[in-house]
């Protein structure tokens, strides 16, 4: 299955919609190819990545990256490689979820607080009571904690692995134990289990719709708003490619 790419600050992100993501993400469990790791990258880890020549090596090596956020739908705009449209890792998971409980594959959940992914596994086979869930944990672990957290869940074996520790200590932990633990496909989510366990709500349609969705979330948490600086900042790097582009 040939994905074309745009190249985003270095950063070679996925030209691919809902379905065919779904559509790839079959095809590899159902024929057992080699271990995938997926990015969901928005502007900011783009941006993160486009500072950290290590953050980027990382990224590179992932078997697909999507265009999760608004700045990067932007980005593909402005440089004349447009993505179809925007996959974040909330809607990814939930999507997932849904064709899991349809094929009989295993999932395990990693990431958030104790309380969050508890909640969060609850609800979910509350909505999808055929669900397998192989197995969660919480990602509060140390680093002497990881070999563990890794053997545990290549012994139950799931299908899928939504790893919810931020980014980008998500992907780090995806990339530097992906073969060990030998699941098929690993997403790294962010946020995702808050939305899942229903602590956090997401923008409205119409926000979401408008590509504010970052303004929403920023009103529910003012804290965030030094992460968010590097969205103007991203902004301008782009907007630097593309004249670097028409010289």
């Amino acid at each position: 299955m040939h994905i074309a790419k745009a190249s985003i600050l270095g950063i070679p992100v996925a030209q691919i919609n809902m379905e065919q993501l779904l559509t790839w993400v079959e095809k590899r469990i159902e024929e057992r190819q080699p271990p995938a790791h997926v990015v969901t990258a928005n502007a900011e880890i783009i941006y993160r990545a486009w500072r950290d020549q290590q953050l980027a090596h990382l990224i590179q090596q992932a078997d697909l990256i999507t265009a999760d956020g608004s700045g990067v739908i932007w980005a593909g705009k402005k440089l004349n490689t447009p993505f179809p449209e925007r996959v974040t890792g909330v809607d990814l998971t939930q999507r997932l979820l849904a064709l899991a409980a349809e094929k009989g594959w295993q999932v395990y959940f990693l990431g958030a607080k104790p309380e969050v992914v508890e909640k969060a596994v609850l609800r979910v086979l509350s909505q999808y009571p055929n669900l397998q869930i192989s197995g969660y944990r919480h990602g509060y672990f140390s680093k002497q904690e990881i070999d563990q957290v890794v053997a545990n869940i290549h012994m139950v074996k799931p299908q899928l692995l939504f790893v919810a520790l931020g980014a980008p200590r998500q992907d780090y932990f995806i990339r530097e134990n992906l073969t060990r633990m030998n699941v098929p496909v690993a997403i790294g989510v962010g946020g995702t289990f808050d939305v899942l366990a229903g602590t956090v709500s997401r923008a409205p349609k119409w926000m979401q719709k408008w590509g504010l969705e970052w303004l929403y979330r920023l009103c529910k948490e003012p804290r965030r708003f030094g992460r968010m600086l590097a969205l103007p900042r991203f902004v301008w790097a782009v907007w630097q490619q593309s004249k670097n582009l028409q010289n």
